[in-house]
């Protein structure tokens, strides 16, 4: 471990016998002690070379100590300086620490002093230790506390304190969400001025219920009601504590109405086709037990139609994918137009559809829809590049005369469908009642279309 160095002292003092004397009794103890013979020269030294103490007799010919210090401070520079003093000159040596001397010794005749000087010195410099740790402390603290307000101001997160239900601090992020252009049009302004009465309520409601002794609530959603009526939604995050001396509230508002809309897209897409938005595979089978159990219990019928577009895969080859999209987006539109608000269509993959038919008396009404499909699905379509005409098969099965669950329904409609379609396009057939039956060579059971 490397040795510390010495302190270094510069003494200006004009006696040199006095200052022979020091110097080696300071040298004695460990002190690198340098001497110039008056304050001027002690000033000069001071330009180009470094000491840790200076020693400064007060009465010097050129430039006493009271001097040196006043200059010191003129200058900036930062060494503490201890007065030494004629015997009698405490009321001098006083007014030296008022002007911003370290410390003082007063020379006696005894020569007492030069004892006594070594130990002011070490209680001069472990003050000057103390100052230094506390101005770093100090320094550590202002840092911390702007790093942590550019955190704040940078936030993309809402931050205010509440003080007595007024906003006492908000950063730019908190203040956008609550609909003012910077934090001056909102600080110093009641809460409920700015957001739904009850929401100093709900956090400290949750203050009450959730902070299980920690004394800061979790997370948890809520919509806020601003002035102009708009709502957002956000997530709140509050902890109490002191402001300025009083009791305050911090709370944290994150924006989350993003994050919902992207939550409830995903799950709208979970069960419904992209494209058209209609449903999908997954909640058209949910919504087929629901009709099947509430045909079953109302003792009702139901239906179940499978559409597959004829020669879509023409469209796609001839005006391109595009346009395909096009083509399904109006199919699905027309298909929602001919049903009742209690049935239900969806999109089973490709050019393939199903509707659900509720409350359905007997095959007549089945096909009647199924004629209106057609008939809206044969009218032309324009679509990128041209226009084009389609048409739809459609098969049919009944509950509970074909099948009385889902998978059996959907299998039987299937097969209707591709025996449907081998008699050409725009046409419609029912399933085979016959269980046994289901080959798609079959003569189909029932078979119409719209005009052609």
């Amino acid at each position: 471990m490397a040795e510390s160095r010495p302190i270094r002292i510069l003494y200006m003092e004009d006696n040199p016998a006095l200052a022979r004397l020091l110097q080696k009794s300071l040298l004695r103890k460990g002190y690198q002690v340098d001497v110039v013979a008056d304050g001027s020269a002690g000033l000069t030294v001071l330009e180009g070379t470094s000491y840790d103490l200076i020693l400064a007799d007060y009465d010097m010919p050129v430039c006493g100590g009271i001097e040196v210090i006043a200059t010191l401070a003129a200058r900036g520079v930062d060494i503490p300086v201890i007065m030494v003093t004629g015997n009698g000159s405490e009321k001098v040596a006083v007014e030296a620490l008022k002007q911003g001397a370290a410390d003082y010794v007063v020379k006696d005749l005894e020569m007492g002093y030069i004892e006594l000087l070594p130990i002011v010195i070490e209680q001069v410099l472990t003050r000057q230790e103390l100052l230094r740790e506390k101005e770093l402390m100090a320094e550590m603290i202002r840092d911390r506390e702007e790093r942590y307000r550019r955190l704040v101001e940078l936030s993309p997160d809402g931050i205010a304190i509440h003080v007595r239900d007024r906003i006492a601090f908000i950063n730019a992020a908190g203040a956008r969400l609550l609909g003012a252009s910077d934090p001056t049009g909102v600080i110093g302004r009641r809460v409920a001025d700015l957001v739904s009465p009850d929401y100093l309520g709900l956090v400290r409601d949750q203050l009450a219920s959730d902070s299980n002794g920690s004394d800061a609530v979790p997370w948890f959603e809520e919509r806020l009601t601003l002035p102009d009526g708009r709502a957002v939604d956000v997530e709140l995050a509050a902890v109490p504590f002191f402001h300025e001396g009083e009791e305050a509230l911090q709370v944290i508002i994150r924006d989350i109405t993003e994050k919902k809309l992207a939550k409830r897209r995903l799950e709208f897409l979970a069960h419904h086709d992209p494209l058209t938005g209609l449903a999908n595979r997954v909640l058209f089978f949910d919504r087929l037990d629901v009709s099947l159990r509430q045909a079953e219990r109302d003792r009702q019928g139901a239906a179940l139609l499978f559409i597959d577009l004829d020669h879509f895969k023409g469209v796609n080859d001839t005006f391109g994918h595009d346009a395909g999209d096009v083509l399904l987006m109006e199919a699905a539109r027309r298909i929602e137009s001919c049903l009742r608000k209690a049935d239900s269509v969806a999109r089973m993959g490709g050019d393939e559809f199903t509707v659900i038919l509720t409350r359905v008396s007997d095959e007549a009404d089945a096909a009647m829809v199924a004629g209106k499909i057609i008939e809206a699905l044969a009218v032309p379509v324009a679509l990128p590049g041209g226009e084009c005409t389609v048409g739809a098969s459609i098969g049919i099965s009944m509950y509970p005369l074909d099948a009385t669950d889902a998978e059996s329904l959907l299998r039987k409609a299937d097969a209707a469908m591709y025996r449907a379609k081998r008699l050409g396009k725009n046409r419609f057939g029912f399933a085979m009642h016959d269980p046994c039956d289901e080959s798609v060579d079959a003569a189909p059971q029932v078979c119409a279309g719209c005009p052609c």
